[in-house]
């Protein structure tokens, strides 16, 4: 394990320095103590509106091995400012960032002063009582999942946390109050793979969630493994993929879930269409049965029924997965609608409270639901970002990279610790050490000493993300390979070409704005003959 932490963030570059009209003031700006509540007061510009929803701020302290949030308490109709609380857990030093962001903008501006000294005082005792207490904490995966409360925590590194479960490659790990997360090693997943019982992960969302995908393979290759890691069909695939190793098996299939139609007509009889910009991204229904065909006879079509799903999913459109999985199934699927950074409503407290009811009532919908709220676990990694240190500009968590002497190709902190959930989930669902001592030394020793193994690798990509597209089943080309992953043989489908949205569509006003491919897009919606 490494001895130390990468960091590559860049907290404030030339673009992020420019200075908001608002103001921040408060004693929580410069001074705190572990334990009690200190706040920070933004004193909106009046000159601009008067209207607090219009505003936006994000406040992140950084420590050199400690990240936190403050988090918005609720406003009123007529507010002029809005206050922000925190609860600090360690004693230290950090940079509080205090920055105002922007609905049609990926730049964010400082409020003046920021970043702000701040210094929070405690007993040096607290920080070596956490690693005791860490490493007692259960195991994230034997604990109840049915409520946002359990991944409460902060970002840490490993010189805070204790060594019984380990850290992400980078040297950080998310600290949850209630639990500890388990990692694994690359030998961990080796041995995994040999167990006689196949395990599958599902990842099933946008290229967001792709990082997911993305980083379980790369915590499963070998260095030698993943040296043409970038020029594969992994990296930027708007259909369907598959990655398999012994009896682990991941996939992943491009499904903009949020975004299919229904089976709806056009408002004259015609036909409905969404246009991004000048392009069509969405026709009819086709892509909407084509979606439910791929549940019925991919997803749980024979032979491979996932042990746990992760899918970008808002409640509606989850009771639509839901109806099409078999009633037998007795697996676990996470329905995360805010892994993300980008979402505005995210930054204020109403908008944290529709995200909240809204993960209740997907609870509700079957007890194979479990939640995970991806916005606290990715929220403190907001300035480290594909677009680091913009949080709007991206709605990536993940990036290719060369770290570690290339023993790690998909940087991400996000991205690698649901990854790492994941795989806790499939391979030690009672937690990592029970799993470990139920492992034959002798047998593990056999497994990790066989050098060529052998991996299998199957896509289906398109050339071009428009118009979203899903097939019921994958035409897969899959190659198995002893020496690693293959450089792409660029034998991806193509897409029609006439895909221009219609004059007419073109002409009306655009209903709303997405962020597709991690740029702003206007979305209109149309009826046509």
């Amino acid at each position: 394990m490494l001895s130390g932490t990468i960091i590559r963030v860049k907290h404030l570059v030339e673009g992020s320095s420019q200075l908001s009209t608002c103001e921040a003031v408060g004693e929580g700006l410069h001074h705190a103590t572990v334990g009690d509540t200190s706040s920070i007061t933004i004193k909106l510009d009046q000159t601009r509106t008067q209207n607090f929803k219009k505003y936006f701020f994000s406040i992140l302290a950084v420590g050199e091995d400690h990240i936190f949030a403050a988090n918005p308490h609720p406003v009123s109709q007529n507010d002029t400012n809005i206050t922000f609380t925190y609860v600090p857990t360690l004693p230290g030093e950090y940079d509080i960032y205090v920055e105002e962001i922007f609905q049609h903008s990926p730049w964010q501006k400082q409020v003046p002063g920021s970043p702000f000294r701040l210094i929070v005082q405690g007993d040096e005792k607290i920080t070596d009582d956490l690693k005791v207490h860490t490493d007692n904490l259960p195991s994230c995966q034997d604990i109840s999942r049915k409520n946002f409360s359990w991944v409460e925590g902060e970002w840490m590194t490993r010189k805070l946390t204790g060594r019984k479960h380990g850290v992400l490659r980078s040297g950080w790990v998310f600290q949850p109050k209630r639990c500890s997360f388990d990692i694994f090693t690359k030998d961990d997943i080796h041995i995994a793979a040999s167990s006689k019982v196949p395990k599958t992960i599902a990842i099933v969302g946008s290229s967001r969630e792709r990082g997911i995908f993305l980083s379980l393979v790369d915590l499963a290759l070998r260095k030698h493994e993943k040296r043409k890691y970038e020029q594969s069909d992994l990296p930027k695939c708007w259909g369907f993929l598959e990655f398999q190793f012994g009896n682990l098996h991941f996939i992943y299939q491009d499904l903009r879930l949020n975004a299919a139609a229904s089976n709806e007509a056009g408002s004259n009889g015609g036909v409905k269409i969404t246009c991004h910009n000048n392009k069509i991204a969405l026709k009819g229904n086709e892509y909407f049965n084509n979606m439910v065909e791929f549940i019925e006879k991919t997803l749980f079509g024979p032979g491979l029924w996932p042990d746990v799903i992760f899918v970008d999913a808002r409640t509606e459109k989850l009771s639509l997965i839901l109806e099409k999985i078999p009633s037998s199934w007795n697996g676990t699927i996470y329905p995360v609608v805010n892994f993300k950074v980008k979402e505005l409503s995210l930054y204020n407290a109403y908008g944290r409270l529709v995200a909240q009811k809204e993960a209740k009532a997907s609870r509700s919908l079957d007890s194979r639901v479990n939640l995970l709220d991806g916005f606290t676990l990715s929220t403190g990694m907001r300035h480290a970002t594909e677009s680091s240190p913009f949080i709007l500009a991206s709605h990536h968590f993940h990036r290719l990279c060369k770290e570690v002497n290339g023993e790690m190709v998909v940087c991400g902190n996000p991205t690698e610790m649901v990854a790492q959930f994941l795989l806790g989930q499939v391979i030690a669902p009672k937690g990592k050490d029970l799993w470990m001592k139920e492992i034959d030394y002798q047998k593990r020793e056999k497994v990790l000493s066989v050098t060529n193994r052998t991996i299998r690798v199957c896509y289906d990509c398109p050339q071009t993300l428009l118009p979203y597209h899903i097939k019921s089943k994958p035409e897969l080309l899959c190659y198995e390979s002893i020496v690693g992953l293959h450089a792409s043989s660029n034998q991806t489908y193509k897409v029609r070409k006439d895909n221009n949205c219609p004059k007419e569509c073109m002409k009306t006003k655009p209903v709303q704005t997405a962020y597709v491919q991690s740029r702003s897009v206007a979305v209109r919606r149309c009826s046509i003959l």
